[in-house]
């Protein structure tokens, strides 16, 4: 007995939005949805508006021009330490790329010394601190030094080498985290890596370096939030 005109086309219909929903790139169902970077405090020597610590004063500085290279300066000396180039997407939770979205990071200079601190001028081709804006596909770029992990007030503070991100999406709260490198053995004594126990989004904070061209290149992709993202997802 044959099925129904209707009862056949509905099946039809049913069939080919499964298939749709299947193929399309960026299509994400609810339960695909990527697991958001976890946000981390800025820290106390954000270069723009510092706080310091107690004991260990900061002062605001930002450099001009503000790019997207922190390896050189308007000294006209290129930064000490080891150059790499940091690269990745900004996307929401179903994998949109956001456009536009203003990427800054900073970090200590070779010397394990921030900007803003005493001392930050110790290295005057490291900027420590940079700018850029995504582009039509949500990507960035920055050149930067491999930092190592520092101590303060003798070992009390211990952190391994890290880069500080903040992101600012139109409309949207702003988002701060940290980029850390697969490879740092004081990982396992910083409080703030540990404090991520999914291993899989560790794995993606916690970048690999490699050798492209003569320098190396980390790749690390920030996944926000809607109340980072600044659009309902």
């Amino acid at each position: 007995m044959r099925a129904p005109v209707k009862t056949r086309r509905t099946f039809l219909n049913v069939t080919l939005a499964a298939m749709t929903s299947i193929l399309m790139p960026g299509r994400l169902v609810a339960s695909e949805t990527l697991a958001p970077t976890p946000e981390l405090t800025r820290g106390p020597f954000y270069p723009p508006a510092p706080t310091g610590l107690p004991l260990l004063r900061a002062r605001a500085f930002v450099p001009q021009p503000l790019t997207n290279d922190l390896t050189k300066t308007t000294a006209q000396r290129r930064a000490q330490g080891r150059q790499i180039y940091v690269s990745g997407t900004v996307t929401d939770t179903v994998g949109r790329p956001l456009i536009g979205a203003r990427v800054e990071i900073w970090s200590v200079n070779a010397k394990n010394i921030y900007l803003v601190e005493d001392g930050g001028a110790s290295d005057p081709g490291f900027a420590g601190f940079g700018m850029t804006v995504t582009n039509d596909e949500g990507r960035y770029t920055f050149r930067t030094i491999r930092p190592e992990g520092y101590d303060r007030y003798l070992g009390l503070i211990r952190r391994t080498a890290h880069i500080h991100f903040l992101v600012q999406v139109n409309g949207a709260r702003t988002f701060s985290t940290e980029m850390w490198f697969a490879d740092e053995p004081r990982n396992r004594i910083d409080s703030f890596f540990k404090r991520v126990t999914n291993r899989r989004i560790r794995a993606r904070m916690a970048v690999e370096l490699r050798p492209v061209d003569g320098i190396d290149h980390a790749q690390f992709d920030i996944v926000l939030a809607p109340e980072f993202a600044g659009r309902a997802v």
